[in-house]
């Protein structure tokens, strides 16, 4: 480990982020620096030229940030591009971390700051970020490009419905609506087929991809988007880091005597949770297991959101468990790998 290391940690948020410069020398750590700065390519410039008056040459600098949603993306591509060492962590470690250290409060300045502290602390342990391969990128990309074109097309079959159902509107404004959904329809099939065609070109790609489309409520396309969104799960160790990524982790509010609702942290990528809806309410009618499964959960919750949310959370977990694994899906197999977070085997 350098003696002389120097850790940028950085909060980031949709519209800005937060970073605090910190350097150890001889086991002592002073804050060089904290300051904010919006999060686009004039912030990124900003920041770089900030980080350039605090750099010594004879030290180690780190840049680690938490992976919150897809607001880190920009950021981290750009530090990539200027050969910058950055680490992108999990936010269920920077909470455990929280937690080694004792520390309650949570602001942005306080999150940069102990970001910073993983980089001084862990810098020997922690995994540098690589962008995606161009083939991942590219799939991810047709991938949220269809996920909004399906939202304006569900966006535009309402505004269609609103025309038909209201007082005497004039043909020429229901036409246009009904025009511009066929277009929707046409953009979303040429995009799906341009997606396939991408897949398609590596083999085992799609072969593991289709094997694990079999779970019914499943297809091709939601499969490849969660790939896509995981980058073939390559930042994952464990269950319980994917499902804090996906922001499917239920966060509990609880003090002493107090007891408050439980709820969905949201706080990972919303690409990821989106991709899992539909097929799991898909899953939760059609597939026999989850079916009973998701009828199981209604009984003890007050709304069947938080079983949809268990379903989504289940599939997550089964296309990881096969996608590691290898193995053949096995309807009939019972497992009870999503408690403890190991990696339970697929088929028996």
């Amino acid at each position: 480990m350098n003696d002389y290391l120097q850790s940028v940690g950085i909060d980031i948020a949709k519209e800005k982020f937060d970073v605090c410069f910190k350097e150890r020398k001889n086991g002592r750590s002073v804050i060089k620096g904290t300051r904010t700065f919006k999060n686009d390519s004039k912030g990124f410039t900003d920041f770089n030229l900030w980080c350039s008056k605090r750099r010594k040459e004879t030290s180690h600098l780190v840049f680690v940030m938490e992976a919150t949603g897809v607001y880190y993306e920009e950021l981290a591509y750009f530090l990539h591009s200027q050969n910058e060492a950055v680490y992108v962590e999990l936010p269920q470690k920077v909470k455990y971390f929280a937690k080694s250290l004792n520390i309650k409060t949570k602001t942005d300045k306080v999150d940069a700051k102990l970001i910073a502290d993983i980089g001084l602390e862990r810098s020997s342990s922690l995994k540098s970020w690589n962008p995606p391969s161009e083939q991942f990128k590219a799939i991810r990309d047709l991938c949220r490009e269809i996920s909004q074109l399906k939202k304006n097309k569900s966006a535009a079959s309402s505004r269609l419905h609103a025309w038909n159902t209201a007082h005497n509107t004039i043909p020429e404004v229901i036409k246009a609506a009904e025009e511009h959904l066929e277009i929707l329809d046409e953009l979303i099939e040429k995009m799906e087929e341009l997606l396939l065609e991408r897949v398609k070109q590596d083999k085992q790609l799609y072969d593991k991809i289709e094997r694990i489309a079999q779970i019914k409520g499943l297809g091709i396309i939601s499969v490849t988007k969660v790939i896509a969104e995981t980058n073939g799960f390559l930042l994952f160790n464990s269950i319980r880091q994917l499902v804090s990524y996906a922001g499917l982790d239920v966060i509990q509010d609880e003090s002493g005597q107090y007891k408050g609702k439980s709820r969905l942290s949201k706080k990972g990528n919303a690409h990821l949770r989106a991709a899992l809806y539909m097929p799991a309410v898909t899953a939760a009618t059609h597939n026999e297991n989850l079916n009973k499964f998701y009828s199981r959960l209604n009984e003890k919750f007050n709304y069947k959101k938080q079983s949809l949310v268990a379903v989504m959370r289940k599939l997550l977990v089964l296309i990881y468990t096969l996608w590691k694994s290898g193995e053949d899906y096995n309807q009939n197999y019972q497992w009870t790998g999503i408690k403890t977070g190991g990696l339970p085997p697929a088929t028996r």
